[in-house]
């Protein structure tokens, strides 16, 4: 079996965190209280119009999928410790001036994905596919299964995916919308595959441990072909699959965001037995 090697502290992440101030504020009032909060900690930070456009700093856009008064800040391509390093700074700041996140707002992970190859794609999307119920035991109910119109299911066809004979197909036929949990378009536009099913936080762990795990999901497609057995489909073989353990090679960093993620699926359990 070959072994995981860890978090890949080359392969750059871009975040996109859904927000807002509670109302208390205008939109230009939020816009520059948050952008000065940021700069603050020494974090470069710009407030523009919404755009598409990746940048070298960090910028503060309007977002029309949200709540009128919500806000997104969206990150530069980041890896290794500048990422957590930033990550954890740019929360310190959302927390300072009380932003708060509801049903509308999501968590948006991007993944360097310009090294993928056709087989790297098919892989990937076939370990959603197979195992999308027990990733969507990790989220909130609102963001599972057709639940949400901005993070609905790609409803993966594996016999579909197995038979394209090119990216272009996956991106432009297949997977050609965007407002899907595995969102295929923003490798057209960023060469990033987009994680869209996290419901909105301001909150460092959340974030950090879920960029954590969904690049070991990443990370497993470009490791060569994924075995999917059609009756292990819950989350400790999905565990499995993308090498989560110790002994497989995951190191400390892994170990303690599926340590957390267990304690999150346990979390939400525990609200539906008692709903």
């Amino acid at each position: 079996m070959k072994k995981n090697t860890g978090f890949n502290i080359d392969r750059k992440v871009g975040i996109e965190i859904e927000f807002h101030l509670g109302g208390r504020y205008t939109m230009e009032q939020a816009q520059r209280k948050v952008r000065d909060a940021i700069r603050a900690k020494g974090i470069d930070c710009e407030i523009e119009g919404y755009n598409h456009r990746t940048r070298d700093h960090w910028k503060i856009v309007y977002d029309a999928s949200v709540r009128h008064e919500s806000l997104e800040l969206v990150s530069p391509p980041l890896k290794g410790a500048m990422l957590f390093n930033e990550l954890h700074k740019v929360t310190e700041a959302l927390e300072e001036v009380g932003a708060k996140v509801d049903k509308s707002c999501g968590l948006h992970i991007h993944h360097d994905f310009n090294d993928a190859t056709l087989d790297t794609f098919k892989n990937l999307y076939g370990i959603f596919a197979r195992y999308e119920d027990a990733i969507d035991e990790l989220v909130a109910p609102s963001r599972r299964g057709m639940h949400n119109r901005f993070c609905e299911s790609p409803r993966i066809n594996l016999q579909q995916l197995e038979q394209a004979d090119s990216i272009r197909e996956i991106t432009d036929s297949i997977y050609s919308d965007r407002y899907i949990k595995l969102n295929a378009q923003s490798y057209r536009r960023h060469g990033t595959i987009e994680f869209r099913n996290h419901q909105g936080t301001v909150e460092y762990e959340k974030i950090a441990n879920w960029i954590i795990f969904t690049q070991m999901m990443v990370e497993r497609a470009f490791e060569g072909k994924v075995k999917l057995n059609k009756k292990a489909t819950d989350w400790f073989n999905l565990k499995k699959v993308i090498r989560a353990y110790g002994w497989m090679g995951a190191d400390e960093l892994q170990q303690r965001a599926i340590s957390f993620l267990n304690k999150r699926r346990n979390h939400f359990k525990k609200q539906q037995r008692a709903a």
